[in-house]
């Protein structure tokens, strides 16, 4: 039998076992509760696993590059706009073969290519008509956004409406939506004609992987832009070359790139005659309406009748493909007779003429650049120059002289305002080949560019031919020339003259 001691050493002992199985227990329930709680987060850390392995193979499955473009300031070429029934479907192709061609550079040329393109259509429609390119309608651009529209399925053009701030307001929530979007691969943002765009922009600085910037040359790109750490590219023919310029008279379309003459929509009224050569040495108006079998004076015309073939390019043609700044002296002397609307919309820009290129029209005949006429204060200052001591046309217009270092002319370098009037000056000395000429230096005149001359009704003397005045002035093509022959007629290349281009 247990003595006393024994007893209480064992009670004691019972009681620790007690106490000790008591914590073990408590320790095994927290000791389950907690594996529940890991095994429960285990299987949420490889549900959130398996769902991010499948938005990372659905972020691959459908790539795509977003084109974002202000329409307002970025309008379309007028080449595009004024092809009444394709033009739209052209400028979609343009624009997603250019993308192409950069998403090919990028290796990123797997992705689709969704454009947006947001604009006041209405507003857009009024300050294009002014140019001549589309109608007086308000909405004149609806036919070229029907065509653009339906010519790829992710190609839209959105009329954001009229309130100033719509088309921001959209491109700014999309750069939000897709900047940070797993599928966008790359964003294309044309609207670097507003700075406003920077502040948007700023939280992807440096993220040339993401975005692109697109310049044009009718747009100022803004220097904010250039600090962005963006990369900068243009899309060549896809918009306009110049900005949108003070308004022309329009003239309706057939359809496409018009190159034909196009009518005017008052009757033809006479104009008051100048005596003929026959009687007092001076010439008649030239009735162009008779060379299109459609004078309504016939014999009692007082304009003088050509015959002409039915099918002579008429100098009233009404072309589209570039835009004209009316903003000249030439303008500010025109008669109000008919005869002297001669549209010269059609003929080419600098920037569209390739290096080793001439334009010819229809009969291939060459066709000068578009010079803008001077006004008086810089015909003036170029006047007093070359009363000084004579240019050489040859150096300043071309960058190269035949003579060097023994020309007796002036090489000093010219302001570019200055250059223009020299050239224009230039312009009006015929070329002894006329529009056969081939030389792509050469600094005389193929075509006249004088609205109000002799041979258009005006007052002003003109050297250029008088058959060069019945030549289209709508571009045909750019054929290829020897770029490296420079002209050496006797017809004076070298230095500046006097010409009644310049009478004010």
């Amino acid at each position: 039998m247990l003595n006393d001691r024994e007893i209480d050493k064992a009670a004691a002992d019972l009681a620790n076992f007690q106490k000790t199985y008591a914590k073990i227990l408590d320790d095994y329930a927290s000791l389950l509760v907690e594996h529940k709680r890991l095994k429960s987060d285990y299987e949420e850390e490889r549900e959130t696993r398996e769902k991010y392995k499948q938005l990372s193979k659905d972020s691959e499955r459908n790539p795509f590059v977003l084109v974002l473009i202000d329409g307002d300031g970025y309008p379309f070429h007028d080449n595009l706009l004024s092809r009444i029934s394709d033009g739209g479907g052209a400028a979609a192709k343009l624009i997603n073969d250019r993308i192409r061609e950069s998403l090919y550079r990028k290796g990123l040329d797997n992705c689709a290519i969704m454009v947006r393109v947001y604009a006041n259509v209405s507003g857009l429609s009024k300050a294009l008509s002014k140019t001549g390119v589309v109608g007086a309608d308000s909405r004149s651009l609806a036919p070229f956004i029907a065509n653009f529209n339906r010519s790829y399925g992710l190609t839209e053009f959105i009329d954001a409406g009229q309130l100033k701030e719509n088309s921001d307001f959209k491109i700014r929530a999309l750069l939000k939506l897709y900047g940070e979007n797993a599928q966008c691969k790359h964003i294309y943002l044309a609207a670097c004609h507003d700075v406003g765009y920077v502040s948007e922009l700023t939280q992807f600085r440096g993220r040339s992987r993401k975005f692109t910037l697109i310049d044009s040359t009718a747009i100022r790109f803004h220097d904010e832009f250039h600090n962005l750490g963006m990369g900068i590219e243009e899309l060549p023919g896809v918009f306009r070359a110049s900005p949108l310029g003070p308004p022309l008279p329009h003239r309706p379309l057939s359809g496409g790139l018009a190159t034909g003459a196009a009518l005017h929509d008052k009757p033809a009224t006479p104009t008051t005659p100048a005596t003929t050569g026959t009687t007092n040495n001076k010439e008649k108006n030239i009735c162009l309406f008779y060379t299109k079998g459609d004078c309504r004076y016939g014999k009692m015309c007082k304009n003088l009748h050509v015959d002409s073939k039915s099918d002579a390019p008429s100098f009233w043609s009404s072309s589209s493909s570039k835009t004209l700044r009316a903003t000249s002296s030439r303008s500010t002397n025109l008669t109000s007779s008919p005869d002297t609307e001669v549209d010269m919309t059609g003929l080419p820009r600098k920037a569209d003429i390739a290096e080793g290129h001439i334009a010819v029209n229809a009969n291939n005949h060459r066709l000068d650049p578009y010079i803008p006429p001077p006004d008086s204060d810089t015909a003036a200052l170029l006047k007093a120059r070359t009363d000084k001591r004579r240019v050489c046309n040859s150096f300043l217009l071309n960058g190269s002289c035949d003579a060097g270092l023994e020309c007796n002319y002036d090489h000093s370098p010219m302001d570019p305002a200055c250059l223009s009037a020299l050239e224009s000056l230039a312009r009006s000395q015929p070329c002894p080949k006329r529009g056969a000429c081939k030389k792509e230096s050469c600094t005389h005149g193929h075509i006249c560019q004088v609205l109000n001359c002799k041979h258009r009704g005006g007052k002003v003397y003109c050297k250029i031919p008088y058959t060069s005045h019945l030549e289209d002035l709508n571009v045909a093509r750019y054929i290829q020339v020897d770029n490296k022959n420079r002209i050496t007629s006797p017809t004076n290349n070298h230095s500046s003259e006097d010409s009644a281009i310049f009478s004010f």
